[in-house]
């Protein structure tokens, strides 16, 4: 192979390996979730009624702790419990279905804001 084909070679083959990246992330390590849109109120709460307030989960009559509200979850949030368990643990939820990558996004983007009562 002479050298121009071996140039033109290499140059096209750089083209593809380029072109067949994708960007998956926009760097935050939110998955490209915007953050913004995140709220206790209408995201966390939600995932936390549909994977973790089960009965003998956290639920009201639960001793492992009342998740049903922000403030039984509020400490937790903020002093990393939360985080470690759910996100860098991954060992809650216990029972059911594990959390999304989408849920988890959302709440690393609360734990990331403060954990607002929003």
């Amino acid at each position: 192979m002479n050298k121009s084909k071996f140039l033109f070679f290499l140059f096209i083959t750089g083209l593809i390996a380029v072109a067949s990246c994708k960007k998956d992330d926009d760097g935050d390590g939110n998955g490209g979730l915007d953050c913004d849109t995140v709220k206790f109120s209408t995201t966390i709460a939600t995932i936390l009624g549909n994977s973790c307030n089960t009965s003998g989960c956290h639920d009201v009559a639960s001793v492992n702790g009342d998740y049903t509200t922000y403030a039984g979850i509020e400490t937790l949030a903020k002093d990393g419990t939360l985080e470690t368990q759910v996100i860098t643990d991954m060992t809650m939820p216990k029972a059911g279905d594990p959390l999304t990558q989408t849920q988890l996004d959302q709440f690393q983007c609360w734990i990331d804001a403060g954990a607002p009562d929003n």
